[in-house]
Parts: C-alpha cells; sequence; structure tokens
C-alpha cells in the first residue's frame, strides 16, 4: 500500500472514528476518574509510537534517552511498521517491539486487532504518539487505554481534543528533536543531549560488509562515496533529478579513483539502476549499485565507514547523521531547519533553495503543489553540489562543468505551475 493510499484511509475511516471516540470519551472523562500522576514509582510501563519514517525514529531518540533518566526501572514499548525493524532492533532502546503491517488494509486491520490486546495487557502509563497528523495513530493510542496519552496537536487535528490527556503544540520552525523532546519536558525533563543514538553494528553485520567488498573486488579498508538517489514514496518529489546525480557521479570520477557505492531499498533497486545505466563508461567502472543488493544493516555498515554521503532528505541520511559521517544533504519539500542536523560540522553541508515559493510542502499538503515537477530540487544546481564534495573529499575539482550548467538550465526552465484549476478549465 502506498503512502497516498494511507492517507485516503486515514481521511475516509479513522478520521471519523476519531471524531466518534471523542464523543464517546468527554462524557466518560466526565464520570471517570483517572489517576494521572507521572511520578516515577507509578509509571512502569512507557510506549512511544511513531509509524512511519525512520529518520523520525532517530530524531526522538533524545526524547527517549531523557524519558529513561526519570523512569530507569520502567518497561519500554515501541510501536511501528513493519519495515522499521531492521532499524529498530540496532537501537537497543526497547524492551518490547511491536509493529503493524502496513502493505494491505486488512493486514492494517487484523494486526491493529493482535496489537489492543497486547496494549492492554502491558497496562501502560505513559503512551507518546509521535505522529502529528494522523488520526489512525491518534485511535490506536485510545484504545489503548494508556492512563497518560500524550500527542501533537495543530489546527487541522481538533479530532484529537477529548482523546488525549496531554497534547503539546507542535511548532514545525522547530527542529524536530526539540519538538520531540518537549513530550519529556511535559513529564517535568528539563535537561538532555540532542545527538541521535547511533544504531549498534554487531559484527555479523561487519562480516557481511566484508563479504560484499570482496565480491566486489574492493579491499575492506579503501575509500569509498555513498550516494542515496532514493527518497520513499512518502513524497517521491525529494528527489533531486537522476540527470543531476548522474552528471555529479560523472564528474567525480574524474579525480575521485576509488568506488561510489549507490544505496537504496529493494524497492529503490530499479530507479538505482536506470542511474547507474545513465552513467559514463568511465563513471559505471567506478559505481556499484547496491540498492537491494545487500541488507538494511549491511548498509549502514557502509555508511558507517563512508568517507563521504550524498544524499537527498531520506532515513539513510538520518542514519549517516547519527554516525557523524560528511555528508552533504540536498533539500526542497522539507526544510532542513526542521529535520536536518543544527550542529556547526564543517563536514556536513545542506542545499537548500528558500526561494522557491511552494517549499517546503511536505506535511502541509496531501499532494504537493508542483505536482512532480519539483523546481525545489531542480534549483540545486549539480555544479555546487560537485565543487562541495571535491572539497570535502580534498581533491581536485577538474571535471569539464559545462555539461552541467546545460542541464541545470534545461531542468530550470521547465514550465511551472502550482495553480490547482477546475478540470472544465
Amino acid at each position: 500500500m502506498n503512502s497516498s493510499s494511507k492517507i485516503v484511509l486515514d481521511r475516509l475511516i479513522a478520521k471519523p472514528i476519531a471524531f466518534l471516540l471523542n464523543l464517546i470519551a468527554w462524557p466518560l472523562g466526565k464520570i471517570i476518574s483517572y489517576d494521572h500522576s507521572d511520578s516515577p514509582e507509578k509509571v512502569h510501563t512507557i510506549a512511544i509510537a511513531k509509524l512511519l519514517g525512520m529518520g523520525s525514529i532517530l530524531r526522538a531518540t533524545p526524547m527517549i534517552r531523557a524519558l529513561k533518566t526519570k523512569y530507569p526501572k520502567a518497561r519500554y514499548l515501541f510501536i511501528t511498521t513493519l519495515k522499521n525493524k531492521a532499524l529498530l532492533e540496532r537501537l537497543e532502546l526497547f524492551d518490547i517491539h511491536l509493529y503493524i503491517r502496513d502493505s494491505s488494509f486488512l493486514n492494517i486491520f487484523f494486526d491493529v486487532l493482535f496489537l489492543l490486546p497486547r496494549l492492554w495487557h502491558y497496562k501502560i502509563d505513559l503512551y507518546f504518539d509521535l505522529e502529528v497528523y494522523s488520526a489512525f495513530s491518534t485511535v490506536i493510542t485510545t484504545l489503548s487505554l494508556s492512563r497518560n496519552r500524550y500527542g501533537f496537536y495543530i489546527a487541522n487535528t481538533n479530532f484529537r481534543r477529548e482523546l488525549h490527556t496531554h497534547l503539546v503544540y507542535f511548532n514545525d520552525y522547530r527542529q524536530i528533536s526539540s519538538i520531540y523532546f518537549q513530550f519529556a519536558r511535559a513529564c517535568g525533563i528539563d535537561k538532555g543531549d540532542f545527538g541521535i543514538e547511533k544504531p549498534i553494528l554487531k559484527d555479523e553485520l561487519k562480516v557481511e560488509f566484508l563479504k560484499a567488498m570482496q565480491k566486489n573486488k574492493f579491499p575492506e579498508t579503501i575509500p569509498y562515496i555513498i550516494i542515496n538517489p532514493n527518497a520513499s514514496d512518502l513524497l517521491l518529489e525529494r528527489r533531486w533529478p537522476m540527470e543531476y546525480f548522474v552528471s555529479l557521479i560523472d564528474a567525480l570520477v574524474i579525480d575521485w579513483p576509488n568506488p561510489i557505492f549507490i544505496l537504496g531499498s529493494p524497492d529503490e533497486r530499479n530507479y538505482s539502476r536506470a542511474c547507474w545505466g545513465k552513467l559514463s563508461d568511465k563513471a559505471k567502472k567506478n559505481v556499484v549499485n547496491l540498492s537491494g543488493e545487500v541488507s538494511f544493516g549491511v548498509a549502514m555498515v557502509f555508511i558507517n565507514k563512508a568517507r563521504l554521503m550524498i544524499t537527498n532528505d531520506s532515513g539513510l541520511y538520518h542514519v549517516a547523521a547519527s554516525f557523524k559521517i560528511p555528508t552533504i544533504s540536498l533539500w526542497g519539500p522539507g526544510r532542513p531547519e526542521h529535520y536536518a542536523d543544527t550542529d556547526t560540522r564543517v563536514d556536513s553541508f545542506v542545499f537548500y533553495s528558500p526561494d522557491i515559493y511552494c517549499s517546503p510542502c511536505i506535511y502541509r499538503t496531501d499532494f504537493p503543489p508542483c505536482r512532480g515537477n519539483n523546481v525545489c530540487m531542480k534549483s540545486i544546481p549539480p555544479k555546487e553540489v560537485y565543487k562541495k564534495a571535491c572539497e570535502l573529499l580534498k581533491i581536485n575539482a577538474d571535471a569539464d562543468t559545462s555539461g552541467m550548467d546545460r542541464i541545470f538550465e534545461t531542468q530550470k526552465n521547465k514550465k511551472f505551475d502550482i495553480i490547482i484549476k477546475h478540470p472544465g478549465y
């Protein structure tokens, strides 16, 4: 099930259920008196739910560490979708992982039916719903019957009003880890660090990494670059144009003699393969497409050992940020001040075109105003990314960039229209 289908189901099914639960919860709240104490001696089980967004899970880890300082003896549950399992099991912050398969409506329906009795069994004292816009997550939060239910509110989430016991304003002009940390503040925790938790890379993953290097006839210690041209279907408009990535890689191999690896998920294999197929013959000798060829765990080892990663706004970017490797990240539909690193590392560089009228749009509309013509990403010149990459790699920038300029001008000058018109016009 793609992201668009999930949004439709959330609007048509989950939201009416949430409003119905409001009608039930409001009178019950007047009749039944609950103990909402959050003192450590009364908190035995804590649940955190983030259904979508690998990067969001990593960005929430400062809040979770802060909770553990006040509630060190509590049992911690994490609720998410099955696709985040590989990441979650390498964080080792939680005692219990609960997963929902979101590949189809029936899978979601039956998994929720099995999930709710487990949540009731655990008798949750604090439940933190990290989803901002989702009525579906609100329904699960409410039906968990947790003593304290924390959630975010914005203008169009009135369906949460009587369902959460604690609502925190979601200010999307703040960095996301700082926003999540407001839940810890709601529990009386004022101090904490905002460093992302590093996924734990066990020895078996490192063995698989060595096998992948040997398969491609590269020594273990050779320096290499990671390229991630992909973005999940949450918003494909986050992808920098494929032609830009191709021209960038073709230029880099002029002075970079070592491997360049393309990473992505199995679902992104074909897109990455198409990108590789457009490379020059010289570049193809240096570039290996690993999308879907290695597990997510092994991909994290590749990222951890990389000399540089060039990536769109995606989950893999946040993995790179957790390992603090040099990165160049490319932003458009999302605002980097909201989701990127806020530190002052000289080896982490962000490209963003703030003058594009409709940027940012992600999470603010159900579909992008540009309808695929993502000028925010097309406005990032490949020549500038190339120069910055050479600077971080400490290599010469000797490639002929005139081809980059031509591609950039062609893409940048395409007709752009964000007006939604009635079909009769």
